[in-house]
């Protein structure tokens, strides 16, 4: 049986410029079947001209939402079992599996616009740090430069901003040992595929944990759990005090304490999520203003509220039976003030539309390893934002 082209398809085959256009509103995974069908094909979107327009199209995409949410549970672990794969918006999508670092415990540093920041232990318990696109199935090992003083690698973070570049950088700050307080930050680019030196003065504090980092509008931002926090200018390799809200600030009437803080991104904006004692059911939005001034209170929420209508999901109602929010994460819409909160309490993940107020059930998480009442600031668990992503490692 002989197959034939029309001529309108042979047309479009033939017309690189309408054959871009069209390929560049498909989603990522299908354009890496695509790269089969002809070495024209694969050589048109493996370009990094088509990657970078790629990436900014999906990237300002006003209906653009995260292809899932990687949840994870706070402890070092084999995948699949030490964190959960939230799909978003309950919708069934194929989602990112681990099963090339076979049994090495790993955990997820940073999500950053699509490419994730690990962690891994190999048998001899060194930790070996990488790159990873779930997309693509790719991962480039990090290798550090040799250090010229003597110190160890106190934190790693990423930059990524896809709306600039396809290239990345990776922010490696050591802890150099017979100077104190001294850090050198190495940073490694893409680009180049070098690595160059920033030797820094400054007293860390003792709340703010350099790693972890949350990457936004050119700056990796640290928060202290409410006594002090920290970014670094990446462009310029500074690093600057961040204002934090006080403890209490804005909270709930009857509320005594903090049970925890959740800093993200979404959209280029900065939020904190602050959800108070004694009962875990009151939470508090803030947003860093555009001048990095101050945060301002956005959103406040009762986890009431968003839980009603799953009468499964049960609410303690004292103080003996301390509810668990383990994790949060905001959600902008290209409008404003529209936003969605993804709450993962009592072993539930839910998703609640400040917009119109309905709550969507995302999935259970039985499986996960549970903790029960306060946890520290160190303990509070992670959610990252996945974007399928064409990005090269």
């Amino acid at each position: 049986m002989s197959s034939t082209i029309s001529p309108a398809a042979d047309a479009i085959a033939s017309n690189e410029d309408l054959l871009t256009e069209i390929l560049l509103r498909l989603p990522a995974k299908p354009l890496l079947k695509f790269k089969s069908v002809s070495k024209e094909w694969f050589s048109l979107i493996s370009s990094s001209q088509f990657c970078l327009f790629h990436n900014r199209r999906y990237r300002d995409n006003a209906s653009l939402t995260a292809a899932v949410l990687l949840f994870d549970c706070g402890t070092t672990h084999t995948p699949p079992t030490g964190f959960h794969i939230v799909p978003s918006k309950n919708q069934c999508s194929k989602v990112p599996f681990f099963e090339y670092l076979g049994d090495s415990d790993f955990r997820i540093m940073q999500s950053c616009n699509g490419l994730l920041l690990c962690r891994c232990c190999d048998k001899f318990q060194y930790l070996n740090y990488f790159i990873f696109n779930p997309s693509t199935n790719k991962i480039r090992i990090v290798s550090f430069p040799q250090a010229e003083v003597e110190g160890f690698v106190y934190a790693v973070n990423l930059a990524f901003d896809p709306l600039k570049s396809v290239h990345y950088k990776i922010i490696s700050i050591r802890r150099l040992v017979w100077v104190a307080p001294r850090f050198q930050i190495d940073i490694y680019s893409s680009k180049t595929d070098s690595w160059s030196v920033k030797v820094l003065n400054f007293t860390k504090p003792d709340d703010v944990w350099l790693n972890c980092g949350v990457f936004c509008n050119g700056a990796i931002h640290w928060e202290g759990g409410g006594r002090s926090s920290l970014y670094l200018d990446v462009e310029n390799m500074c690093l600057k005090a961040m204002p934090t809200p006080a403890r209490m600030l804005d909270a709930p009437e009857g509320s005594y304490s903090e049970s925890n803080r959740f800093l993200g991104e979404s959209r280029g904006h900065l939020h904190l999520a602050v959800n108070y004692m004694p009962l875990c059911l009151q939470f508090n939005i803030f947003e860093m203003a555009a001048d990095y001034s101050d945060w301002f209170l956005k959103y406040r929420m009762n986890l009431e509220t968003v839980v009603k209508g799953f009468p499964e999901i049960h609410l303690y109602p004292d103080e003996e039976g301390d509810n668990q929010v383990s994790a949060m994460c905001v959600i902008r819409s290209k409008i404003d003030e529209v936003s969605t909160v993804v709450v993962f309490v009592n072993g539930k993940v839910i998703s609640y539309d400040l917009h119109d107020g309905t709550s969507t059930k995302l999935c259970d998480l039985e499986s996960c390893p549970k903790t029960h009442g306060h946890l520290s600031d160190y303990e509070a668990f992670h959610v990252y934002q996945y974007f399928e992503t064409l990005s090269c490692v």
